[in-house]
């Protein structure tokens, strides 16, 4: 009887066995908040979003960002940077973009970005 119980939770065979996290989100239904396929932090406007920002975790409420948002929403969450810092947002294969102040952005769960002063003493 415990595992028509189990089955129903979502825990019985091929579902990893550790309560909600094998394959059920909170909302009762089956699709993987991951990639491919599900409600992940990727779909609609109101979803958090962690990034870091010189490798301090900072959570945004919004995919659509600037370079200023980033920067505020990191300066309030304790991360130690300035307004006028330069960002720059990692690509991979050491590729990095610098992203302007009011340029928009699309961030992505885990995206990684550097925050700089600006040494433009001219």
């Amino acid at each position: 009887m415990a595992d028509d119980a189990d089955n129903e939770r979502g825990q019985g065979p091929g579902s990893g066995g550790e309560g909600d996290r094998g394959g059920r989100n909170d909302n009762g239904d089956h699709s993987n908040p991951g990639k491919g396929g599900g409600h992940g932090d990727e779909d609609g406007p109101d979803r958090k979003i962690a990034i870091l920002v010189n490798e301090k975790p900072v959570t945004v409420d919004d995919k659509q960002q600037t370079g200023m948002s980033i920067k505020q929403a990191a300066i309030a969450q304790s991360v130690q940077i300035q307004l006028d810092f330069v960002l720059s947002v990692e690509r991979g294969g050491g590729k990095t973009d610098l992203i302007g102040d009011d340029q928009p952005i699309r961030v992505h769960k885990g995206d990684r970005f550097l925050a700089i002063p600006n040494d433009d003493n001219s």
